[in-house]
């Protein structure tokens, strides 16, 4: 689990996550968002790769879940599904955005990979970060 807390808006702070534009400036250099369960949630970064999930929960303000599809730069997904799960809370006057991943095989073959989305994670943020302050 990775997060932060902003003085942000959990109106603004769902845009970051649904709204093409705001992903494109500080998540991923092309963004497909179709808002709604079952929509498709498709980015492009140099942080991630190429990446395509389903959403399967969609809750407007609160939280947003995607099962993702394997992709080539992935070891093979055997039994399990990649989800990554962002919950936009609120603690002491703050909101808190957290992404909870799941699904990653234990398996040697995945070590890297989960390193490389833990890192990215935590790049991706510190930039939504220094968009929401400007």
């Amino acid at each position: 689990m990775q997060g932060f807390e902003s003085a942000a808006s959990a109106e603004t702070l769902w845009r970051a996550l649904i709204e093409p534009d705001f992903l494109r400036a500080w998540y991923a250099s092309e963004a497909i968002v179709e808002p709604a369960v079952g929509g498709r949630y498709a980015t492009v970064s140099r942080l991630f790769g190429q990446r395509e999930a389903r959403i399967e929960r969609f809750d407007p303000g609160a939280r947003l879940q995607l099962l993702y599809e394997s992709t080539a730069d992935w070891p093979p997904l055997s039994d399990s599904a990649l989800v990554e799960d962002f919950i936009i809370d609120e603690r002491k006057g703050q909101r808190m955005l957290r992404v909870m991943g799941s699904g990653i095989p234990p398996e040697e073959e995945w070590a890297k990979t989960l390193v490389r989305l833990r890192t990215a994670w935590a790049l991706a943020f510190a930039q939504l970060q220094l968009r929401l302050r400007e």
